[in-house]
């Protein structure tokens, strides 16, 4: 929901389980709905959508993601952010540094995370901010070498080159953020996030 200068709080999804399109929509559709009811019944109601991997591929339908727009519309919900961190199954397993993989070494965690720009381009409302987070490039004990960090800023840019083609494409403006191995260490590349902004 829309609060003063212009920001905005989200109900955030990752608390829910749910690695399926099925299963996101499922708890959006009862326990988001449950607690907009309690918060700001009749105003309009941000949402932080957790996608995994599995359920931005199920999303990424013609038919689904008309479903879940007009779903939007007719409860007067909207997204403006979407967690892109983790990209399986995190509820109930031991996650720790297994929730850094994919990191942005690999190829899977640049198309997971341009999908997902994909989907918020169509579904971000007009004069509304919106973002992406993501991984910080990696777990800090698992990114070590020169090359490792090559191929995590090659795969940084090409995010970046995605995000502009989709910022050409519906008017979205990027923008560009900043990133880490792990906690501490900043990556030479300073740009392990990204966040698209309507004008």
């Amino acid at each position: 929901m829309k609060l003063n200068h212009g920001l905005h709080l989200a109900y955030c999804t990752n608390i829910h389980r749910g690695e399926s399109w099925a299963e996101t929509f499922d708890s959006l559709k009862t326990c988001t709905l449950a607690v907009r009811q309690r918060v700001c019944p009749g105003r309009p109601y941000g949402i932080g959508l957790r996608l995994s991997n599995r359920a931005a591929q199920e999303l990424n339908d013609r038919d689904r993601l008309l479903e879940f727009q007009r779903w939007l519309g007719h409860n007067q919900c909207y997204v403006f952010t979407i967690n892109g961190f983790p990209f399986g199954q995190f509820h109930g397993t031991r996650v720790k540094e297994q929730v850094y993989s994919p990191d942005w070494t690999s190829q899977e965690r640049l198309v997971y995370t341009n999908l997902l720009f994909d989907l918020l381009a169509q579904l971000l409302p007009a004069g509304i901010e919106g973002s992406i987070s993501t991984l910080p490039c990696g777990f800090k004990e698992l990114v070590s070498t020169p090359e490792e960090w090559k191929i995590i800023r090659a795969n940084l840019w090409r995010c970046i080159e995605h995000i502009a083609r989709v910022s050409a494409q519906t008017g979205l403006v990027s923008g560009r953020g900043s990133g880490c191995a792990g906690s501490r260490r900043r990556t030479p590349a300073g740009a392990a996030g990204s966040g698209c902004t309507r004008p």
